[in-house]
């Protein structure tokens, strides 16, 4: 099967797309891959393909009519998907996820297939084929050995935006400040400089939603924290321990109290941490990699 990916390879910060990584795991099951940038899509590439899958760059205003464009290019029976990885809820903008949400309802006349990360907005009642798929890690990112537990530099390390409702996501950041070492890196961490920084902390912060969109939805950041072996300490959201046993492959937090308290705990145990850290990165690179992901995503098409 020909599967067209249609994304831009590079993200503002440089790195490789999340729409580069699936289609590199596609490849990897044995599929025929073309990865396409908009500025290159034309009649030809749309018709050659027997699949085709857009990512979250089709949103951007610029590529947005593309969508129609492939519609009415590609051959009868060919199925179009677009699998989209972050926010995406008319009752919030958290990182411009309102927006996203007109231009996705604007695309839904045009497309076969809808999946997204985000569970908190009844899809279903506006497209016939609708799932909900989670994002993945590229293995690559964490081929490097995991370092002793301790020493290590700092408490805490949180990588990562901090837009949306601050009471919620920044407070508990602030509270562990107050007595132990806290690292912040932002966005553009990727590869092996983030799993380098997740070696120089004790614990990694995995924050909880914003509150409007908590409802079976969670940053793609749970994933890329406990890859790296480090003891995520991450909010809890209903629907996520599915992914990851309570208590066993990470420790979660429902308020500020519970937060305090399971810090100590972890902090205060270098067997725990190690414990909860190897069993993260297990049941990480086990079944929340990319190719999980599209294998899923492929035989549901189908």
């Amino acid at each position: 099967m020909n599967i067209l990916c249609l994304t831009e390879k590079r993200n503002n910060q440089g790195a490789m797309t999340n729409g580069v990584k699936a289609a590199m795991a596609m490849q990897r099951l044995g599929h025929v891959v073309t990865i396409c940038e908009h500025k290159y899509l034309s009649v030809d590439i749309i018709k050659a393909a027997d699949l085709i899958i857009a990512f979250g760059t089709l949103l951007y205003p610029y590529h947005t009519s593309q969508a129609k464009w492939i519609f009415e290019n590609k051959r009868p029976g060919v199925k179009f998907a677009l699998w989209y990885f972050d926010a995406c809820n008319p009752n919030s903008n958290y990182g411009g996820s309102g927006g996203k949400y007109q231009r996705i309802m604007a695309m839904i006349p045009y497309l076969d297939w809808l999946f997204t990360t985000d569970h908190s907005h009844s899809w279903e009642k506006h497209i016939k084929n609708y799932g909900h798929l989670l994002q993945g890690v590229d293995p690559d990112d964490f081929k490097f050995k995991v370092g002793p537990i301790e020493p290590r530099q700092a408490d805490v390390i949180f990588t990562g935006c901090l837009r949306g409702d601050v009471d919620n996501r920044e407070r508990p950041l602030q509270l562990m400040a107050q007595n132990y070492t806290v690292a912040r890196y932002g966005r553009g961490v990727y590869g092996s400089k983030f799993f380098a920084a997740h070696q120089k902390a004790r614990v990694v912060y995995v924050p909880p939603p914003p509150i409007e969109i908590r409802n079976k939805y969670w940053s793609n950041r749970i994933y890329l924290a406990a890859g790296t072996g480090t003891p995520c300490l991450v909010g809890y959201t209903p629907g996520i321990e599915d992914h990851y046993k309570a208590d066993e492959e990470v420790i979660y937090f429902k308020n500020d109290l519970e937060m305090r308290t399971k810090l100590i705990l972890l902090l205060g145990d270098e067997g725990l941490r190690k414990k909860i850290g190897n069993a993260g990165r297990i049941r990480t690179l086990r079944d929340h990699t990319y190719q999980v992901r599209c294998k899923q995503m492929l035989e549901i098409i189908k």
